[in-house]
């Protein structure tokens, strides 16, 4: 692998996050929506936006860049769209804190999938760098942590395995274009919500598909824009650089999450979740830059 790619999957997987990290801070501001109202609309205007963007860049062609993907990137968007899913799932049955915690051994699922599914080797550094924000994670939410449930917490844990599986086995596809790939997710994660925003006392109902106009809107800048350009970008990442690393790129957004909470609206972070946010983003800014320095100094 060149610097030059290691240093573009690292760059494109980081501005990713970086643009989905307002995401917490947008669902805060949500007024009455449930949360597998969040699920479908959010995955509806996802899949709407990925569908009008492969459609231009393809000449319309979706069905033939669906097949394209062949039996694992479509397997990947299915893994991807049912992780949706089960974050839902762990949000309702746990603390959030719980959650975001658990979320945080996605870096390890992920260099142990690309080790047994694409036979790449993790560098000690980077296991020790996991480590290390792992325990930052732990740090920020210390205060919060507890309080769960078996249910949601195994949820949460079954989420973080699922991510990284889709991302590994989409880097497997090699340097192609895996975006339809999202597209199927974005597709499954909204069937499967579907039924269960309309579900009601009295059975099925579209009055259970209605949210209020504000949150419509702040529903259509995460589904029609931030998540779809996102996980775009992160996915594209994934290409180029070794999903062990990619999967502690993808920390960012937990961390970054409490600052624009706290500037959005308010939530001013303990001083612990700070000191735990300046741990893991030392952390991944170090072990991604070690590897640029080092083959630099290489002689030609």
């Amino acid at each position: 692998m060149s610097t030059q790619s290691y240093g573009r999957g690292i760059a494109l997987a980081a501005a990713g996050m970086l643009v989905i990290s307002p995401d917490g801070l947008l669902i805060r501001l949500l007024d009455a929506t449930g949360p597998w109202q969040l699920v479908f609309w959010r995955t509806a205007f996802m899949a709407l936006a990925l569908a009008v963007g492969l459609a231009i860049a393809y000449g319309g062609r979706l069905l033939p860049i669906a097949r394209a993907l062949g039996g694992g990137g479509l397997l990947a968007g299915i893994i991807i769209g049912l992780s949706n899913v089960t974050f839902v799932g762990a949000i309702t049955n746990t603390t959030v804190a719980n959650t975001l915690v658990i979320l945080a051994t996605l870096p390890l699922f992920a260099a142990l999938f690309a080790r047994a599914i694409l036979g790449e080797r993790v560098a000690p550094r980077t296991w020790a760098v996991i480590a290390v924000a792992f325990a930052g994670m732990v740090l920020i939410f210390a205060n919060s942590l507890g309080g769960g449930s078996l249910t949601g917490d195994a949820l949460a844990l079954l989420t973080a395995a699922l991510f990284s599986l889709g991302v590994v086995i989409l880097r497997r596809a090699g340097n192609r274009d895996m975006t339809a790939a999202l597209w199927v997710g974005a597709m499954v994660s909204a069937l499967i919500a579907l039924p269960l925003s309309l579900a009601g006392p009295s059975g099925l109902s579209l009055s259970g598909l209605v949210v209020p106009a504000g949150d419509m809107a702040i529903l259509a800048l995460l589904g029609l824009l931030i998540l779809p350009l996102a996980f775009t970008l992160y996915i594209a990442g994934a290409r180029y650089a070794p999903a062990a690393e990619i999967g502690l790129i993808s920390l960012l957004q937990t961390v970054l999450g409490p600052l624009w909470a706290w500037l959005g609206v308010g939530e001013r972070p303990a001083a612990a979740a700070l000191a735990g946010g300046a741990v893991v983003i030392a952390a991944i800014a170090i072990n991604s830059t070690l590897p640029l320095l080092r083959r630099r100094r290489r002689p030609a």
